[in-house]
């Protein structure tokens, strides 16, 4: 390449090249991650549901045991009141037989309060799967959404940056510094003067400015109103 501004005006080309690409993929790499996001939360809510209900069953098992065991007890110790010899005796199996009873009663609070808890978890589990199905269905979506938008996309991104990688090291660092700084402010950083205007803004370019720009090719030139730089016809 000749001239700075050639290198200028070939490196805005590139940079609008890969805008245009990666305008046109917008958000969507992000409503993936948001949908792969969502999928994970709705997998982890039912896989929790599950395993709560799975806890309740295994305690209503338990509990099903032990009101079997406690009757058992119950009707050893009732046919034990029968055979004692003193008052002592009959009170303790009369007290052995209050606490069974106590917790025979406390198991089945349990049990009332635990089957609600476990209709609670059936209905969020029953919901958490609806939604998870449902977001499932969504992320698949967007990712072929994004796969058929990309196709094609990142050989020509690949390309596209590989020239822009190359160019740079070529452009001095501050000209190439002050080039970046400006595309903060101006997607289009570097500019044509057509018409002996700025092509940015199109604001009039000084005459003497642009004698100066076809005799000094090495040096860079701004607009005096937007800041861009300019580019020689």
């Amino acid at each position: 390449m000749n001239s700075l501004a050639t290198m200028l005006s070939t490196m805005s080309e590139i940079d609008a090249i890969l805008d245009d690409l990666k305008e046109e993929l917008g958000d969507l790499p992000q409503q993936v991650k948001e949908a792969e996001e969502f999928v994970r939360l709705k997998n982890v809510q039912a896989e929790q549901a599950e395993k709560d209900i799975h806890d309740i069953e295994e305690f209503k098992s338990r509990s099903h045991i032990r009101l079997q065991e406690i009757k058992d007890k119950e009707d050893q110790l009732a046919q034990q009141q029968f055979n004692v010899r003193n008052n002592k005796e009959f009170d303790a199996i009369t007290h052995e037989i209050e606490s069974l009873r106590d917790e025979r009663n406390k198991i089945y609070d349990d049990q009332r309060t635990i089957g609600v808890k476990e209709e609670n978890l059936r209905s969020i589990m029953e919901q958490s799967k609806a939604e998870l199905e449902e977001a499932q269905q969504h992320l698949s979506e967007k990712e072929q959404e994004l796969t058929t938008i990309s196709h094609g996309h990142n050989d020509e991104i690949t390309e596209q940056t590989k020239k822009r990688a190359s160019l740079a090291k070529v452009i001095p660092t501050p000209i190439f510094a002050e080039y970046e700084r400006i595309r903060t402010f101006h997607k289009d950083a570097a500019v044509k003067v057509k018409k002996n205007s700025c092509s940015g803004c199109f604001s009039a370019v000084p005459p003497q400015k642009i004698v100066e720009m076809r005799n000094k090719s090495d040096l860079m030139f701004l607009c005096e109103h937007c800041g861009r730089i300019l580019v020689g016809e």
